[in-house]
Formats: C-alpha cells, structure tokens, sequence
C-alpha cells in the first residue's frame, strides 16, 4: 500500500531547523525519483544537497501527513517578484495534493508579501503542474544542467479564477 493511500490528508506548516534531516533525505529522494534527472544529479552530488539556509531564514514550508513530512516547498522575495525556489513531493505521494497545497500555500505567502508575481524555473517534468496552477511559460532560464522553462503566475489575474 502507498503512503498516500492510508491517509488522504495533510496539514502545512513552516519547517525548523528539527526538521533538516528529514527534509534533506526528501528532497533526495524527490529529486531522484525523476528518470530523465537521476544520472546528472548522482553525477554531481552536491546538486542532492538541501538549501539549509531557507530554514533557518523561515523560508522554507513543508506538507506532513500522519506526523511525516511528505513535501517541501521554498522561496524567496524580491519586492513585486515571489520566486518558487524548490517544490518537491515524496513519490509516494505524487498526484494526491501535497504539491498544489504547497504551492498555494506559497501563493497566500506571495501574497502576503504583497508580490504581484510569482516565478518559477521549473523542471521540464513539473511544466504541466505549473501550468495547470495557471502558470504561463515567459522562457527559457539557464541552469547549471542546461536550459529550463522560465513560468510565470500574475497574482492579480490568478485570484479571480480558482486554482
């Protein structure tokens, strides 16, 4: 049975600095559990490495479900622009929520923060997410394995239609 089937729940909060190890082993794991990825990342370890310093600065949001953290998201905010640094789910509970919870979590932040904006570089694998959140792509972004999709959400338009 999948984790995701025992329970169709879970709650958001910020994550502390407790909460690092767990974080790192999965955001590991989220990161390679995408086929076309895991060879250049096992090939550049460093890349698998956790951004501790977005919990330390409380910038850093996680999903748990049954007491265990099944999703991360972190950002950061440069006045009208809220960017989507990282959004990663558990595997086992892909398709069940946690991602689009999370994200909207971090929109009600951008907004908070009074963003008008929020941009992502986002993994060619997550393009269909994003744009289903209502995301449009605005380029490409240059990244240390290549080329990425650049995507962007206006905050004014997104809060008259659901997401």
């Amino acid at each position: 049975m999948r984790h995701a089937e025992a329970v169709a729940s879970f709650a958001i909060r910020a994550a502390r600095p407790g909460d690092l190890p767990v974080l790192r082993a999965l955001y590991r794991r989220a990161s390679l559990s995408n086929d076309s990825d895991r060879a250049v990342l096992l090939a550049h370890p460093d890349a698998l490495e956790f951004p501790d310093l977005s919990v330390v600065e409380g910038r850093t949001r996680m999903a748990i479900a049954n007491g265990v953290p099944i999703g991360l998201a972190t950002w950061r905010s440069d006045g009208p622009v809220f960017e989507v640094e990282d959004l990663f789910v558990d595997p086992d509970w892909t398709r069940h929520g946690a991602g689009r919870g999370l994200l909207l979590d971090l929109l009600a932040i951008a907004r908070r923060l009074g963003a008008g904006q929020v941009e992502v570089t986002a993994n060619p694998a997550a393009v269909g997410f994003y744009e289903k959140a209502g995301f449009a792509f605005t380029g490409q972004a240059a990244t240390r394995f290549g080329p990425a999709p650049r995507m962007q959400l206006d905050l004014a338009e997104s809060a008259c239609r659901p997401l």
